[in-house]
């Protein structure tokens, strides 16, 4: 999420909305929108139906593969916040582009729990979408 919160005004221009839907806690939401400073709105699904709507895993193995603890060690070693462990580690999270028909553009549920498409791709959608008049 955070890079998308730095192309904040570029996916305005598009005329897109971003949320960010958690399962946490409303008090970890708020925590979250502190440390982001993201200014996109922030849905708290405590019970997880998004996550079970758009197949999203909850997965020890996956949340923590190879990968995933890679990226925490360099995150470690160059002193960079990774916001922490709230909630269940262990649920996969995504992306995912709906256009103003209800279509999904993107799909891209988390393989680990640092999976997500590059902003290069979610831009790319969302200019597609704009250009067709969908957003």
């Amino acid at each position: 999420m955070a890079q998308v919160v730095s192309h904040y005004t570029e996916i305005q221009a598009l005329h897109a909305d971003v949320a960010t839907v958690s399962f946490g806690a409303p008090y970890w939401a708020q925590v979250w929108l502190q440390e982001t400073q993201s200014p996109f709105p922030f849905l708290v699904d405590a019970e997880r139906a998004a996550y079970r709507a758009y197949g999203l895993e909850s997965s020890f193995i996956r949340s923590w593969s190879p990968s995933a603890m890679w990226y925490h060690v360099k995150a470690i070693l160059q002193n960079r916040e990774t916001f922490g462990k709230r909630g269940d580690p262990h649920q996969l999270g995504g992306d995912f582009i709906i256009d103003a028909s209800g279509i999904v553009q993107l799909s891209h549920p988390s393989r680990d729990s640092t999976d997500r498409p590059s902003l290069d791709e979610i831009l790319t959608v969302l200019q597609k979408i704009n250009q067709n008049g969908e957003l």
